[in-house]
């Protein structure tokens, strides 16, 4: 139908996204917004920050993909990383303190209560960017639209790129093992000719 609204079949859509969190509390909407999955707590961070952080839009879609691809099971669907893959991620991105120490730091803030074991990226934005938690789970949705879908085509146009460079990456190893290969078999074969000259000048000598 060439009549359907976009907006109605495109799953990146800020139609289909929260407006407000629903908690009774600031505490109990951080930890709803971190139910959200991984790039949809990227861009609800965004839209909050976006006048001091739209500049750092494709870094975040950085850390976002990282999460995503550190998060095994759920992948971009899930909504954090177990504490394995939280090191993991710090590590790659070169920051010198541990989950541990964000925890900590949330903690102080009052963003996270005592028992906490896995790690969403909103947490680890918070701490990065030295974030106001309770503005950031009271912000408006809506005011940045245009500039949040611009950044989502960012965010789109980057994971594309990453895919087609991951595919041809793929291509090239595949191709180079079958090189391998064909070496290994042309070496066998040239083994195999050199031992049956040796046993015919073997069987002459007799």
């Amino acid at each position: 139908d060439h009549h359907q609204d976009k907006t109605t079949t495109t799953p990146s859509s800020l139609s289909f996204f929260k407006m407000a969190l629903s908690g009774a509390t600031d505490f109990d909407k951080l930890k709803e917004l971190c139910t959200l999955n991984h790039k949809e707590q990227v861009i609800w961070f965004l839209n909050a920050f976006w006048h001091k952080h739209a500049d750092e839009a494709e870094l975040l879609w950085k850390y976002q993909h990282k999460f995503a691809e550190l998060d095994l099971q759920n992948h971009e669907a899930g909504h954090d990383l177990d504490e394995l893959n939280a090191h993991r991620f710090l590590e790659f991105f070169n920051e010198t303190m541990t989950v541990r120490q964000m925890r900590d730091t949330l903690r102080a803030t009052g963003a996270i209560g005592d028992k906490f074991k896995n790690v969403p990226i909103t947490h680890y934005l918070i701490y990065r960017y030295s974030a106001d938690w309770k503005y950031l789970v009271n912000a408006s949705q809506g005011d940045n639209q245009a500039e949040i879908e611009q950044a989502q085509r960012m965010l789109e146009a980057v994971q594309a790129a990453y895919k087609e460079s991951e595919a041809k990456a793929q291509a090239a190893a595949a191709a180079l093992r079958e090189a391998q290969a064909r070496e290994a078999e042309a070496k066998a074969r040239e083994a195999a000719a050199v031992a049956a000259v040796a046993e015919a000048k073997l069987r002459e000598e007799e």
